[in-house]
């Protein structure tokens, strides 16, 4: 097993019950940052038991739960000074207090055992695994390390509550089989997505889900609708990983999300607190859930269920609206598409009927089913603007033909921030795919002057964070979504044309932001506002890097070099990387060189090299899985250098150079690490729709894997091989034409296998 560091703290209930907090950590490491560890495993500890539970959202009781946390927190001041009889008689009066309080709530869930243990472990495919007691971490991830970055810090939060509350979800009450492990992992999410939120701000929270289900390359839609799709509950799987997916992770919680939406978050809860009563210390079913929620809610659940559950990808929805001004009655129209031979989604539709000014007329949740819904509200006035899936309330699409003066009210004017930022979406979307079918045009000044505005909505930043800005590398129409390069370009044309017109605006925002993102305390709430206003100001740097001058180039390299934290300084890397400053490389070697010293920042700094979108990236890639440092065996090293690289499909897939990489890692790697292996081969699920001009070179690297593969010895890699294969056959048949039939694909190789 090896040795570790041990560091420990006591954990105290609010009625004096304890246990003890142990971290195991690799020998040497920061004692400061250790205690921060323990803080923050702590604050977790005591959240689940404070803010989870079923009666959760009785308002009447949230302000006692919150005074509970204030005098937990005095008391564990207290319990660290020193102790003259003054300090304990108050310490005492404060946990008196306490104790009084907790018997007026009913708590969450409280550990029955004497230590909970964190152990890190530096070589593991997953971030986290939760064991009765003993739970590892990712060493990377399990200590908020000097070189941490903010969305590794994000990571840290989220993965400590959400292997502690496996204790219950996971531990207590147990899966009967495999096909079980969604429902262990989708409950989990949905209560450390609360927590989330409890630091950092619901829009904050729910918007980094939002980009997370829309991102291009990685993303859950993106995965959900490409060749490697799978159920939440396949039928089937050649190892236990491959069920350890966005699907499982993300689309799984979602569900279970609009399962709270129609039943109602007190019902959700009180359903939740039946199942795990009814099936502690014992195993559970997907049944069991599902019936646990539809005896507390009165409410039919099995049918929409079944459908989501084993149904792959996504709705997407047409909606149309109507308004009858004589009868002052409003009406939508849903009609979703079904996938052949599929049955239609059910799912609840949250929208608004909004005035000029922002105000809403009238708010709807109602539950759709079928292929054609109308949803009709009587006695209102004509909307302005319609505010339409309302916090993502489905996992699914919604297409909206709304008019631009219609989009940018919304943008401006919507109190939903995700209404707001899908409005913003589907502007951006639009204003790319104009300057992608006509590339001497320019950006648009509608586009320039709401990015501008936006920019300096102080209130909406410092809530929803630079995230808001988000201009993904992508469109919706299908003829130019896969042209990376293109996409890639045309983002930098939208930036640049705000960094002109708005320059002295945008170095004002970043002075604004970088002053924010002072810390005035250290507890997590503060942090969380401090990575918010730091997102914004890097988000400004990367809309000024993109003018690539000199006295640019002067103020990135400046931030690079008084960076007081890992964020400020990879996100200057970054920029600099991809400039045409003279002297990048100089930097990279120093910035290189010290990166290796420290395994967390050599993690982040093989991140930047693998996105990296300068002439030299490809090179940049040989060159540091050429360096001492680079030891693929270990899943950090993987994960950072070449799955950033299998993501960045402007290089990986449309250079040759690229392409020849690409090839060597996927083979260097399926006899090293399966799971890696997998996920980066996810980047060929769309091969299809590709330009035609890829699809056989595309096609040659999958067909020699398989070609070169012992589909006994690696099963995972060789049959997403095949399902990546069997998804795209536009281009196996060119590829076909030029080097025939891939004798993997035929009938007889399968019954062979």
């Amino acid at each position: 097993m090896g040795t570790y560091s041990t560091f420990t703290r006591e954990f105290e209930y609010p009625d004096g019950g304890t246990f003890l907090l142990e971290l195991l950590v690799p020998p040497g490491s920061n004692a400061a940052a250790a205690e921060k560890a323990l803080d923050i495993l702590h604050d977790s500890v005591m959240w689940v038991y404070l803010f989870t539970g079923p009666e959760q959202f009785d308002e009447k009781k949230l302000p006692v739960r919150k005074e509970i946390l204030e005098l937990v927190r005095k008391r564990e001041k207290m319990k660290l000074e020193t102790k003259p009889e003054s300090t304990l008689e108050e310490l005492e009066k404060v946990r008196d207090t306490l104790a009084g309080l907790a018997g007026t709530i009913s708590p969450g869930y409280r550990y029955t055992g004497t230590v909970y243990r964190e152990i890190g472990m530096q070589n593991s495919d997953f971030g986290g695994m939760e064991n009765v007691g003993n739970t590892t971490i990712t060493t990377n991830r399990i200590m908020p390390f000097p070189q941490t970055t903010d969305p590794a810090f994000e990571y840290m939060i989220r993965v400590k509550v959400h292997e502690y509350h496996h204790n219950q979800n996971g531990s207590e009450v147990t899966g009967k089989s495999p096909f079980e492990i969604w429902l262990n992992e989708a409950v989990t999410v949905h209560v450390e997505e609360q927590y989330h939120a409890f630091l950092f701000g619901e829009d904050y929270q729910r918007l980094g889900r939002v980009l997370e289900l829309l991102a291009p390359a990685s993303g859950t839609f993106a995965l959900d609708s490409g060749a490697a799709s799978m159920p939440i509950i396949p039928d089937g799987f050649n190892d236990p990983n491959d069920l350890i997916t966005a699907v499982t992770y993300v689309k799984a919680p979602e569900y279970v999300r609009m399962v709270e939406s129609l039943i109602g978050k007190d019902t959700f809860v009180r359903g939740l607190d039946r199942y795990f009563k009814k099936f502690r210390h014992s195993n559970s079913t997907t049944q069991d859930w599902i019936e646990a929620m539809e005896t507390e809610s009165g409410q039919p659940l099995k049918e929409m269920s079944e459908i989501w559950l084993k149904q792959t990808k996504f709705p997407v929805i047409e909606v149309s609206a109507e308004y009858d001004r004589a009868s002052r009655k409003f009406t939508f129209l849903l009609k979703q598409k079904v996938p052949e031979g599929g049955k239609p989604w059910e799912f609840p539709f949250k929208a608004a009927l909004v005035d000029e000014n922002g105000n809403d007329l009238a708010e709807i949740l109602e539950r759709v089913s079928g292929e054609t819904a109308e949803i009709t509200v009587e006695n209102v006035d004509m909307p302005a603007f319609l505010s339409l899936n309302r916090g993502y309330s489905f996992y699914g699409k919604l297409i909206y033909r709304a008019g631009q003066d219609e989009l940018l009210m919304q943008v401006r004017k919507d109190t939903d921030t995700i209404g707001r930022f899908t409005a913003f979406y589907t502007l951006v979307d639009r204003e790319k795919l104009r300057l992608l079918k006509n590339p001497e045009s320019r950006p648009s000044e509608d586009f320039v002057e709401l990015f501008y505005r936006l920019l300096n909505d102080r209130q909406l930043l410092e809530r929803a964070g630079g995230q808001f800005l988000t201009i993904f590398e992508s469109v919706e129409d299908d003829e130019f979504a896969h042209r990376y390069q293109a996409l890639y370009e045309v983002k930098q044309k939208l930036l640049k044309a705000v960094a002109w017109k708005y320059i002295n605006s945008v170095v004002s925002a970043y002075r604004f932001f970088e002053n924010s993102s002072a810390p005035r305390d250290a507890t997590l709430e503060e942090t969380a506002r401090v990575i918010k206003s730091r997102q914004a100001k890097n988000v400004c740097l990367g809309i000024l890097a993109t003018l690539d001058t000199p006295d640019i180039h002067a103020m990135i390299k400046q931030q690079f070099e008084t960076a007081t934290c890992a964020t400020d300084r990879l996100s200057a890397f970054a920029a600099y990387l991809n400039s045409s400053a003279p002297d990048k490389i100089e930097v990279l070697r120093v910035f290189e060189a010290e990166s290796k010293q420290n395994l967390v920042a050599w993690e982040a700094f093989l991140a930047v090299i693998g996105s990296n979108s300068s002439i030299d990236a490809v090179e940049l890639v040989r060159e540091m899985e050429r360096s001492n440092a680079f030891r693929i065996e270990q899943t950090n090293d993987q994960r950072a250098l070449y799955g950033s690289f299998a993501r960045n499909r402007k290089k990986s897939l449309q250079t040759e150079e690229g392409r020849t990489l690409f090839a060597e890692i996927l083979q260097k790697l399926t006899p090293v690490n399966e799971y890696s292996t997998v996920n980066m081969l996810n980047a060929f699920a769309n091969i299809d729709l590709m330009e035609a001009k890829y699809h056989t070179p595309l096609v040659k690297i999958l067909a020699d894997i398989l070609a070169g593969l012992d589909a006994q010895k690696f099963p995972s890699v060789y049959n997403r091989v095949r399902k990546l294969l069997l998804g795209a056959p536009k281009a196996v048949g060119a590829y076909g034409i030029v080097h025939g039939k891939i004798p993997a694909l035929q009938p007889e190789s399968l019954e062979k296998k």
